[in-house]
């Protein structure tokens, strides 16, 4: 919910090229971290770290969503909204798929079948990894991608606009 109310000022503040790239590290960086619960990791912890990481990782999703919809018309945003919501659904399923296949891959290749912590950290680095290789593709966008919906443009106007002195 606190992301909610931050991601439109994080999102004006940084726009949306700069936001995806450091938040994508970031969130890359809490997936990798789950990695290394045990049974003796303090309850605390646990929850911090997961709050955290998810208000990343939902930042992120902010981020893409509005991102997508940027240079959409009024004409086509019904059909883009059912679009973005199918590749969204399929996106889950592809990851909670390639996932499962990661921690299958690690047993069968280092184990005897039966599923072990490290199977379960080598997964999440993993996922991590895979969540990294996206800050190639946000590093492709302009620098000013978004801009009028994020209200970065109109910030700018208005500074360019504004008396010097």
């Amino acid at each position: 919910m606190a992301m909610k109310f931050s991601a439109s000022r994080i999102i004006r503040r940084w726009g949306f090229r700069r936001v995806l790239i450091v938040n994508g590290v970031i969130s890359a960086a809490f997936l990798a971290s789950y990695g290394f619960f045990t049974a003796h990791t303090a309850h605390w912890l646990l929850l911090v770290t997961l709050l955290a990481g998810g208000f990343f990782r939902s930042l992120e999703f902010t981020a893409l969503n509005a991102l997508s919809y940027a240079d959409i018309d009024q004409a086509r945003m019904s059909r883009a909204t059912s679009f973005a919501s199918v590749v969204q659904q399929m996106s889950g399923a592809i990851g909670v798929a390639v996932a499962a296949a990661s921690i299958e891959s690690i047993q069968f290749a280092l184990g005897d079948g039966q599923l072990v912590s490290r199977d379960m950290t080598l997964s999440f680095g993993v996922v991590a990894l895979i969540t990294l290789s996206s800050v190639a593709i946000f590093a492709r966008l302009k620098p000013d991608a978004g801009a009028e919906v994020s209200g970065q443009r109109d910030a700018a106007e208005a500074s360019a606009e504004a008396p010097a002195e």
